[in-house]
């Protein structure tokens, strides 16, 4: 994908909760961009993690594509190792059998595994944090509901 032709923002559609928008960060985790704009459109069910804090996600996001690890929620901050995430980000769990796209909208510490860390791609940055986080505090409460999410440039990406 010629970077003229990559599109800079997604649009969320909750069925029950409102609109969200979000920048793809293009310079920071190109390969999970482009694997997500080539996925693009897709309507799912999501779910809420429990433990992890939170975030929205939903698993099987329609890709082959091989993702790398880029820009992960395991950085440096401050001289410590961490894999906070404060919030209102889009990020993709790149794990093969699951492919999970995650909408967090509040703080966020991906889980442990005994055998792993849990690292997420941060992708996108939501454009009103503000709002993500009264949508996920009601999806929280009564449920999330389905989400639709597309481009919202004027570029497809085919679809």
């Amino acid at each position: 994908m010629t970077q003229e032709k990559r599109p800079q923002k997604l649009e969320l559609v909750f069925e029950k909760w409102g609109r969200l928008t979000a920048t793809l960060l293009w310079d920071k985790a190109p390969k999970t961009c482009e694997a997500i704009v080539e996925g693009l459109p897709v309507t799912a069910d999501c779910l809420h993690a429990q433990y992890a804090g939170s975030e929205f996600y939903f698993e099987d996001f329609p890709t082959d594509k091989k993702i790398p690890f880029e820009n992960t929620t395991c950085r440096s901050v401050n001289y410590l190792l961490t894999n906070k995430i404060d919030g209102g980000v889009l990020a993709f769990f790149v794990n093969p059998k699951v492919l999970s796209f995650c909408i967090v909208y509040g703080e966020l510490v991906p889980r442990r595994t005994v055998e792993q860390e849990i690292e997420l791609n941060m992708f996108a940055e939501i454009d009103d944090k503000d709002e993500a986080k009264r949508i996920g505090e009601k999806g929280r409460r009564e449920g999330p509901g389905a989400v639709t999410i597309r481009i919202l440039d004027s570029f497809s990406a085919g679809k």
